[in-house]
């Protein structure tokens, strides 16, 4: 789906979802220099409350990207700006996410122009893990 394409109000959802793995978890926080133990030690981050070690969520948000790539939305865009992002719910190894957007403005421009949508990723029980509004 290209910029042409684009209609604003109309909601587009993942036709798949993304499963989090321990091992993703484990590059993702590695790769970034988030090598923290509430991303790696399962023990720890019981020990703080959780039911696991949690993903990050710069990662929730690449795979909310990942998602709506393979769904086609906006297949020659830059993610250029991000705005009120919020994790709602922690997502834990063994999750799968879903993730939908709304297109609520759309801007032509020199280089094809601009889509402002809200985003929103799901995990496999319904339950809101993160939310926000991209440019």
């Amino acid at each position: 789906m290209y910029f042409d394409e684009i209609e604003i109000g109309k909601v587009y959802k993942s036709p798949v979802t993304k499963p989090i793995t321990g091992t993703e978890i484990d590059l993702v926080a590695q790769m970034s220099g988030m090598d923290l133990p509430g991303f790696l030690d399962s023990e720890f981050a019981k020990s703080k409350g959780f039911k696991d070690r949690v993903t990050p969520g710069i990662y929730i948000m690449a795979g909310m990207m990942g998602l709506m790539a393979k769904h086609g939305f906006l297949a020659d865009a830059i993610w250029v700006s991000a705005t009120d992002i919020a994790f709602r719910t922690p997502a834990f190894p063994g999750d799968r996410l879903s993730s939908e957007v709304e297109v609520v403005g759309k801007k032509e421009g020199k280089r094809g122009g601009t889509v402002t949508y809200k985003w929103t990723v799901t995990n496999q029980d319904g339950k809101l893990v993160a939310q926000g509004v991209n440019t």
